[in-house]
């Protein structure tokens, strides 16, 4: 059950992530977007994105030229994306 928890939170902050980059709030990250979010991207964890075309790309795996949040979070956990570090989570219970 533990674990559980610990998926659904991890999926919450995923989520939370994709809102953040979505601004439109249509639950869809066009490129405009991914690309405006490229700074935050890379303090959560992801790294340099030489080529943000390629990379937005390579997350929309259905080929429909937005990425949906399915999309975006199997993505983010390949790429061990975390919001901010887990303070609460140091141990204490």
């Amino acid at each position: 059950f533990r674990m559980l928890l610990v998926y659904i939170r991890q999926y919450f902050e995923l989520y939370v992530i994709f809102d953040t980059i979505d601004n439109s709030d249509d639950r869809r990250v066009e490129f405009a977007e991914f690309e405006k979010a490229l700074p935050d991207l890379k303090e959560w964890g992801v790294g340099e994105i030489a080529d943000a075309k390629a990379e937005f790309d390579t997350i929309d795996t259905n080929g429909g030229g937005v990425i949906l949040f399915t999309e975006f979070a199997e993505w983010a956990i390949r790429k061990s994306l975390d919001l901010e570090s887990d303070e609460d989570t140091d141990g204490e219970e």
